[in-house]
């Protein structure tokens, strides 16, 4: 019987082997010819079985990339990705999280990929966040008038933005319908997009430099009177805007307590 450190040994070097961090040769003497297969054959089923489930992961996760790219270009950056990214979860469902990062530098001429890559992430969790409590407007009734100048309100864990230059959410739009997606656009100004779930749908839309720093404020703890001055601070005339985001927040089920 093989002693446990020497058998601890021999698992190390073969995940590196089928890693890529180390040469067959370490591990060939080790592996048995069986079934007809030559031991090289027998190793590079593994090899090629780690890579393939990687890539099935990935392809799940960023469905709409995948079909932008087209298969044989979108496994080719999976497989670059999978060699400078091995997987550190037992849970592949996190895998991809550096992979829209990665896209940036490995399709650095076309930044519309990173971006579509990101927002298809930012979708995907925000579907599997913790369910919350969603705050409604007959929730505020109990809130004592003179209450006001201290609370603040809990936004839901599923809230994500993204910050867009291109036309990749009107990319994924056209994807998700089947339908041949427009061609790169960049914006003059960078557009900011929410990304939350209400009940089991992941939801999205634009929202200005305004409201979405106020819903960062909130999140951070700021307290609502706080976030009303900010914004009157940077345009006086703000107060009925500040009333139009609180109840379009509470419709949308973007809040989840009082603070």
């Amino acid at each position: 019987m093989m002693p446990l450190s020497a058998l601890g040994k021999l698992q190390a070097e073969f995940q590196d082997v089928i890693l890529g961090l180390n040469t067959p040769a370490s591990i060939l003497p080790h592996i048995g010819n069986q079934s007809g297969l030559a031991t090289e054959e027998r190793l590079s089923i593994y090899f090629d079985g780690y890579r393939l489930r990687l890539c099935e992961a990935l392809s799940s996760a960023f469905d709409k990339t995948r079909a932008y790219l087209g298969d044989d270009l979108f496994d080719q950056a999976c497989r670059a990705y999978i060699q400078e990214h091995p997987s550190q979860s037992r849970n592949l469902r996190w895998y991809g999280a550096d992979f829209p990062a990665f896209c940036q530098v490995f399709f650095s001429d076309y930044p519309l990929v990173a971006e579509l890559a990101g927002f298809e992430w930012y979708l995907s969790l925000a579907f599997d966040a913790e369910d919350q409590p969603v705050l409604s407007v007959g929730n505020l009734g109990a809130i004592a008038p003179h209450a006001w100048e201290s609370i603040g309100f809990r936004c839901q864990a599923s809230q994500h933005f993204l910050h867009s230059q291109w036309n990749s959410v009107a990319t994924w739009l056209a994807l998700s319908e089947e339908q041949t997606p427009p061609a790169p656009q960049r914006s003059e100004d960078t557009l900011i997009w929410l990304i939350w779930r209400r009940e089991l749908q992941a939801h999205f839309r634009s929202v200005s430099a305004a409201e979405y720093q106020a819903l960062l404020s909130l999140s951070a703890g700021q307290s609502f009177a706080g976030v009303c001055a900010t914004a009157t601070e940077h345009n006086p005339d703000s107060t009925s805007q500040i009333a139009g985001w609180l109840h379009t927040w509470l419709n949308e089920g973007l809040l989840s307590g009082i603070t």
